[in-house]
């Protein structure tokens, strides 16, 4: 949650519950892009992580590099008993694509040539690239830090709103470590809670679900490619979900389908992770790559990702004011949040300091529309 205390010069105070990072904009895959949801705020959002790569050397910092994205049909061999009905059952929405049977990538050589049945490109480095998440918002927050911002790890208990009801005074935390009930008055109140944005407002159509997710330290390093597959196992069942991610440090990464079992706790270091579904993932995975199946599981983790209810997918996040004044909301980005993560930022800048958007229309974002 980010606050603007009002003097002479803009200040910018994020308030973090746990830990920067430390639920699904830690714990994504990474993958950005010219075409993912909504194009309103992609275009604009890929731009920013180029500019701040080369700005920040990103490619040292938090692993920032190009790469290609597919659609990829394939048959594991000993494939788990994984299978979902869930609605946003898919980490990542995308373009849907028609099958191409055409040869893939022979740079792709570590996923078993015999298990794919069709690859199609999604996206190239030209309009694709990737971040290390948890590296990429450590880093960013680093750089926000020398510009003069305050971070301050508390969690917030309140709301506190003007005598009338139709602006904002404060906000009511209480400090990580020693559990001190604190208030700071501010200018502007931005809620970018993602899954926990329903704690502070709570008419906000946002709800969440939990993903799982493994990291695997292969033997040997492989290419650059960011897979969106289905796995078709060779006993009856469902299809799986899984993404499959290669990291330029060396890691693959992988997260499976969506599940709303467990409800959201109170903050991001009380995630419960399901240790057999992330070893459902491995499974799954390792039967079309023998990378990961030779490779050494060492991160076994999940998260939740907010997304909106009551409208598609592609539509977008909710960005801008709600209906109190100077109260505004930046959240239910789904599966995109890391992608449109400096988008966000810079066009809820300009509507704060300047009142509008410049750098690109998102008027189709603006959370009145939903409550």
């Amino acid at each position: 949650m980010g606050l603007m205390p009002g003097n002479r010069h803009t200040v910018i105070i994020v308030l973090e519950a746990s830990s920067i990072g430390g639920g699904a904009s830690g714990k994504a895959g990474g993958v950005i892009a010219t075409w993912a949801d909504p194009l309103c705020l992609a275009p604009l959002s890929y731009r920013l992580h180029c500019e701040l790569a080369q700005k920040h050397d990103g490619t040292e910092e938090w692993g920032f590099r190009h790469v290609f994205c597919a659609d990829v049909d394939a048959m594991g061999e000993a494939v788990g008993q994984t299978a979902t009905t869930e609605s946003h059952a898919h980490f990542h929405s995308h373009p849907t694509s028609i099958p191409s049977n055409k040869d893939y990538p022979p740079e792709l050589d570590w996923i078993t040539p015999d298990t794919i049945t069709s690859y199609t490109e999604l996206g190239c480095p030209e309009n694709t690239a990737q971040v290390h998440p948890h590296l990429f918002t450590h880093s960013i927050a680093e750089a926000a830090k020398e510009q003069g911002a305050w971070f301050t790890q508390g969690c917030v208990t309140s709301i506190n709103y003007s005598h009338d009801g139709d602006g904002i005074r404060s906000v009511s935390y209480k400090t990580k470590e020693t559990f001190d009930l604190c208030e700071v008055h501010a200018t502007d109140i931005v809620v970018a809670a993602g899954p926990w944005t329903k704690k502070f407002l709570p008419e906000a159509p946002i709800k969440e679900s939990r993903n799982h997710s493994i990291v695997v330290r292969p033997q040997k390093p492989v290419s650059a490619y960011v897979l969106f597959p289905e796995l078709h196992p060779k006993v009856p069942q469902k299809r799986i979900p899984p993404e499959i991610y290669s990291r330029p440090d060396g890691t693959i990464y992988s997260c499976g389908p969506s599940d709303m079992e467990v409800p959201l706790p109170e903050t991001t270091d009380m995630v419960d992770v399901n240790r057999a579904i992330c070893d459902r993932i491995y499974t799954d995975v390792s039967s079309v790559s023998a990378a990961v199946r030779e490779g050494e599981v060492i991160t076994k983790q999940a998260c939740y990702r907010p997304f909106v209810v009551g409208r598609a997918r592609d539509i977008g996040p909710l960005v801008g004011p709600t209906g109190v004044k100077s109260l505004w909301l930046a959240s239910g980005h789904d599966s995109w949040g890391i992608s449109n993560a400096p988008g966000t930022g810079k066009l809820m800048s300009e509507l704060i300091l300047d009142g509008k958007t410049t750098s690109a229309d998102i008027s189709s974002l603006d959370p009145r529309l939903m409550f």
